[in-house]
């Protein structure tokens, strides 16, 4: 019989990696969460996805992008150890429903500059709504 021990693991990425993340319902807690006074409703999530993969094409080309469903995990049962990290996320923070675009270097990069990406006006596609 094995004797009942805690083992930390870490997980950590070989590279940093840029992340935009957007949820993907309108929760009250979030607007207080994040000390907001507006958000932006997304009505073609495709046409977003098109959008951020066309304008990041030439600024970040030497990247792979990637999008998906926030994996949200108890950090002190994972039920794996197989976790991709840009989805990862602890699981006190499922009630944000998230949905996440990532870019991954082709070159690992310990630390990598912020980056401001500019997509047009998404008018034809989402509603601001202002509280």
């Amino acid at each position: 019989n094995i004797p009942d021990q805690r083992v930390d693991i870490h997980f950590r990425s070989p590279t940093d990696y840029w992340l935009y993340c957007v949820s993907c319902s309108v929760e009250p807690r979030l607007f207080v969460d994040f000390h907001a006074d507006a958000c932006v409703i997304i009505r073609d999530k495709k046409s977003l996805s098109n959008l951020l993969h066309k304008m990041t094409k030439e600024v970040l080309q030497k990247s792979k992008m990637g999008e998906g469903l926030a994996t949200y995990i108890d950090p002190l049962l994972p039920r794996t150890t197989n976790i991709f990290l840009p989805l990862a996320k602890d699981f006190r923070y499922s009630y944000q429903d998230e949905y996440r675009f990532y870019w991954i270097p082709s070159e690992p990069c310990k630390k990598l500059d912020y980056i401001d990406i500019k997509i047009g006006s998404i008018k034809q596609i989402a509603e601001l709504i202002v509280l």
